[in-house]
């Protein structure tokens, strides 16, 4: 969507200023940040396996390699 200009009307306000709208820009922001992560420390940016079953093992593994961290930073 392209944004618009100048400030938003009534309507566009009170559906942005719900709990649901919230949640949702809340849980986007943080899924992005995760995505971003992997990129940066599980090479999830680039793939070294050649088909689209390859870029799924190896998006696996950089999320099962991210989940271990967090699991062994919450266990210490």
């Amino acid at each position: 969507m392209i944004p618009r200009k100048g400030r938003p009307g009534k309507a566009r306000r009170d559906l942005e200023h719900r709990r649901a709208f919230r949640r949702t820009v809340k849980w986007r922001t943080g899924s992005e940040a995760r995505i971003s992560t992997l990129k940066r420390q599980y090479g999830w940016d680039r793939t070294r396996l050649d088909d689209l079953d390859g870029a799924r093992i190896w998006t696996g593994h950089g999320v099962l390699a991210h989940n271990l961290v967090k699991i062994a930073a919450l266990a210490a």
